[in-house]
């Protein structure tokens, strides 16, 4: 389970994604961004992967930066 502060993070990052991008997560199909964004807010499943997955990218990103 993501924490407000991820969440909130991550929510602010999908808001600078153009209108017309789309991010596809395998089996579970493609998301624009008001649908991502919706899926974060409610905090579901899908919601929860792209959370995930972006707090691991911020996380290893880190770890390469001196």
């Amino acid at each position: 389970m993501a924490s407000e502060t991820e969440k909130k993070l991550v929510l602010a990052r999908l808001a600078t994604m153009p209108l017309d991008m789309e991010l596809s997560l395998g089996s579970m199909g493609s998301f624009d961004k008001e649908k991502l964004i919706d899926e974060v807010e409610k905090g579901t499943e899908v919601g929860n992967l792209v959370i995930e997955v972006y707090m691991n990218y911020l996380r290893s990103f880190k770890q390469r930066v001196p």
